[in-house]
């Protein structure tokens, strides 16, 4: 059985051109072999996702047309939408940074469990803004459409001696911030959260990091704007710039 995504119901409850509809027809991924048409009754709301009866589908993403015909014998535009069949419980990941799928890194993921990526980003990429792509496999061998997120990068740091790799991810972000950096030798950070004039909004629990770390904020809450994240060691500070949408 396959499971429609984004064709919620597609009801035929109106009239086309003044008339009413009398049957309706759908094809799956261009190709008209799999035409098939159905009648339908006065007044009568047709679910589609419970009527359709899709042919065996190899790919993770197809596309689906129906049009519907009125008692004049006249076809409405084609409409085409996509979906996708089940594809099981997930199992599995892959990521790779800046499209470059080549270099896919990819891993196992059982039921119920939460990867926390950013730990296993790269380090040594250059200063300034990256992207990150990620798509999940199921059970069935079939892949998610891949998101892509951006995050930044900071190579070293002048104000912070010993604080190097900075990643802040993602960026823009909704719900969780989070931050890894490199310490060379054991390091006390005190972090605050800054709006976009400079004011201290948040101050965060004291870092005490040796080595590479990490550490993840829930900033949800936040208003859509610009903020800064302030990182201090006591001798000096930095900011690094994020956007909430």
């Amino acid at each position: 059985m396959k499971h429609l995504l984004i064709l919620a119901a597609l009801m035929a409850t109106g009239q086309l051109y003044a008339q009413t509809i009398t049957i309706y027809r759908w094809w799956i991924n261009d190709d008209i072999a799999t035409l098939t048409t159905a009648s339908i009754a006065p007044a009568t709301e047709a679910n589609l996702i419970a009527t359709l009866d899709l042919p065996p589908l190899t790919k993770d993403h197809n596309t689906i047309t129906l049009q519907f015909k009125d008692n004049n014998d006249e076809w409405s535009v084609p409409r085409t939408t996509w979906f996708t069949k089940r594809t099981g419980a997930v199992n599995g990941y892959e990521y790779w940074i800046n499209d470059a799928i080549t270099n896919a890194t990819t891993g196992a993921i059982g039921p119920n469990t939460i990867v926390d990526l950013i730990d296993d980003l790269p380090t040594g990429l250059p200063g300034g803004t990256h992207t990150f792509t990620i798509r999940f496999s199921g059970a069935s061998g079939t892949w998610s459409v891949p998101l892509t997120t951006s995050f930044s990068s900071t190579v070293g740091l002048d104000e912070l001696p010993g604080i190097s790799d900075l990643l802040l991810f993602p960026n823009p972000v909704n719900d969780a911030l989070g931050l890894r950096l490199n310490a060379a030798g054991s390091k006390q950070l005190y972090l605050q959260l800054l709006d976009a004039q400079g004011r201290v909004i948040r101050d965060l629990p004291t870092w005490i990091t040796t080595g590479s770390g990490y550490r993840n904020w829930d900033i949800s809450d936040l208003s859509a704007g610009s903020y800064l994240l302030r990182i201090s060691d006591g001798n000096g500070a930095t900011s690094m710039r994020f956007v909430k949408p």
